[in-house]
């Protein structure tokens, strides 16, 4: 094993409450490495990392006076010192972390959607996405539904039942989703692509709503589809989005219908739906994957769990950036985290027991008080350093807490992660060169080798 003079290379340590922390030199070292990762070996090129804009999240930021709001925006969409996240998802009504259910037009039986209207959302999600533009203006949009009106749901509420298998329904819906698109567009703010709805099956007490198999394929192929085609979409359908193994037959009756596939650009998958991204991508090969939500936590099997209150520490921070590692690994090409900013509570409107999750930041709505979590700290050792054009590269070693890109620099970009509960001496091959990295207990970092 060589040493490579003209090799430089530095260990940025993710700390949340210093972030971005200061580099370390990181000295090349005889023996044998615990990774491998190699240049030339690629795999994906990676789109991005985001979250979703939420109206609890705006509400939050709105309690810091302008300053400190801006100074966490930066801290999440600054591509030069920050996060950078740059693919965000918009809801399309209410969420499960809106202040309160709504869809974008209540008005029953308005098929024509002459009372559609984004007007709540000037008030609250569209000064969150501009105060983000500020900081990154390459940020990419897309949409997703939890819940159609409810006047377009046999139980005619948000929360839970079933879309109406009517034509005239799908008509309307169709229309709804393309009004959303185009009253953004007005707004200066462009989608790329909307998903259908968020979780079908998944019947909760928040917005929700159930889709057949037959219901996703009849809408996508003969109603949404062609509309889009009509006003010059041909990309902004994602199909999805899937949480559950079940759902695969959901995206196989879509994939496998030749009119249909061709409407579909992306599959969104998320929590549970793991194993169908290597289905999905063998049915429709060239299909975009993203992981649309990261598991936001509260898990009753970890330590210190309390039924009230999120687990912003630094067990989730280890879970979260593990669940990176994998998604990665199952090929997507962007990474959405759920929530961006709560308050420390951080709960859902669920109407039965209202679910505390977790986020990145936390605002104190008190004191005023900005905590950057754990999970912080676990995202930046990815987002930070892995910009939109880097491809994620192979590598191999026994131990699986390395992840390995090429960014459009050229540099050798690892995020690592010590799982060990002591200090340990990490040692990275990139090409022909070993680099020691000394790893403080349950941390993260990203080694980055300047291009030879």
């Amino acid at each position: 094993m060589s040493k490579s003079p003209s090799a430089k290379a530095v260990f940025h340590a993710s700390t949340a409450d210093s972030f971005p922390a200061k580099p370390i030199n990181v000295p090349a070292a005889d023996g044998r490495p615990h990774v491998a990762v190699y240049p030339e070996a690629t795999r994906q090129t990676i789109e991005g990392f985001g979250g979703c804009f939420n109206e609890q999240g705006w509400r939050a930021l709105s309690g810091l006076d302008p300053a400190a709001r801006r100074e966490v925006l930066r801290r999440l969409f600054d591509p030069s010192a920050g996060l950078g996240l740059n693919v965000c998802r918009v809801p399309i009504g209410s969420s499960d972390y809106a202040v309160d259910r709504y869809s974008l037009n209540e008005t029953d039986g308005d098929v024509d959607m002459n009372r559609f209207s984004i007007e709540r959302d000037r008030g609250s999600l569209i000064p969150y996405i501009r105060e983000a533009l500020a900081f990154q203006p390459k940020l990419r949009l897309w949409g997703c539904a939890w819940s159609p009106p409810t006047w377009m749901k046999d139980n005619r509420s948000f929360d839970s039942g079933n879309f109406l298998d009517d034509p005239r329904i799908y008509r309307a819906y169709a229309l709804y989703l393309l009004k959303f698109i185009r009253a953004y567009r007005a707004e200066g703010l462009a989608m790329e692509a909307v998903a259908v709805q968020n979780e079908p099956g998944t019947l909760t007490h928040y917005p929700s709503c159930d889709w057949t198999q037959v219901q996703y394929l009849v809408f996508i192929r003969d109603h949404l589809g062609p509309l889009f085609r009509e006003e010059g979409l041909r990309d902004a359908i994602m199909l999805g989005i899937f949480n559950q193994p079940m759902l695969m037959g959901h995206a196989l009756t879509v994939l496998t219908d030749e009119r249909a596939r061709r409407h579909v650009s992306i599959g969104g998958l998320q929590w549970y739906a793991f194993d169908l991204a290597k289905q999905m991508r063998a049915v429709a090969p060239g299909l975009k994957l993203w992981q649309t939500e990261t598991d936001c936590g509260n898990w009753p099997w970890m330590p210190g769990f309390d039924p009230e209150m999120p687990q912003n520490d630094l067990g989730y921070a280890c879970f979260t950036w593990e669940k990176i590692r994998d998604w990665l690994k199952a090929g997507v090409t962007v990474y959405d985290l759920w929530n961006m900013v709560l308050d420390p509570a951080g709960k859902n409107i669920d109407s039965e027991r209202a679910w505390p999750q977790n986020s990145p930041i936390t605002v104190d709505p008190g004191t005023r008080a900005v905590r950057y979590t754990p999970m912080y700290a676990a995202v930046a050792s990815f987002a930070r350093f892995v910009p939109p054009g880097s491809r994620m590269l192979e590598n191999e070693g026994p131990i699986g807490d390395a992840v390995g890109f090429i960014d459009p620099a050229g540099r050798t970009v690892v995020s690592l992660y010590n799982r060990k509960g002591t200090r340990t001496d990490l040692r990275v091959l990139v090409r022909d060169t070993v680099y020691s990295v000394d790893m403080a207990p349950l941390s993260f970092g990203t080694l980055v080798v300047e291009a030879e």
